[in-house]
C-alpha cells in the first residue's frame, strides 16, 4: 500500500472569534477549484438564498468529502473566497460578517 501526504489545511483562518456552531457536511456535491480543493471560506452549497452555512476548513473530495460548516457565529468576510451575496446573507441570519 502507498502513502501519500497531503495537506489541505489552510492558514486561513475565517473565524473573527472562538464562540461558533459548525455542523457537518457532506461536500460531494461542491464544485472544487482547478486544485481539487473546496478552499475554507466556501458559502455551501451556493452563494445564494440556498446557503446553509461557511466552510470551516478547506476540503479536498476526492480523498474525504466530509467538512465541516459554520451556522452560527463571526466571520472575516475579507477572508472568504468570494464575497457573500446579499441572498446568501440574508439566508444565513445567524452569521455575523465582519
Amino acid at each position: 500500500m502507498k502513502f501519500t501526504n497531503t495537506s489541505a489545511a489552510s492558514n486561513k483562518i475565517i473565524l473573527a472569534n472562538d464562540h461558533y456552531v459548525a455542523i457537518p457536511y457532506d461536500c460531494s456535491n461542491i464544485t472544487a477549484n482547478s486544485d481539487g480543493v473546496i478552499p475554507a471560506g466556501t458559502i455551501i452549497p451556493e452563494n445564494d438564498a440556498t446557503a446553509v452555512g461557511v466552510l470551516l476548513t478547506d476540503v479536498i473530495p476526492a480523498e474525504n468529502p466530509n467538512g465541516t460548516v459554520v451556522i452560527h457565529g463571526f466571520v472575516t468576510a475579507k477572508k472568504l473566497p468570494a464575497a457573500p451575496a446579499a441572498a446568501a446573507k440574508t439566508a444565513l441570519n445567524m452569521i455575523k460578517f465582519m
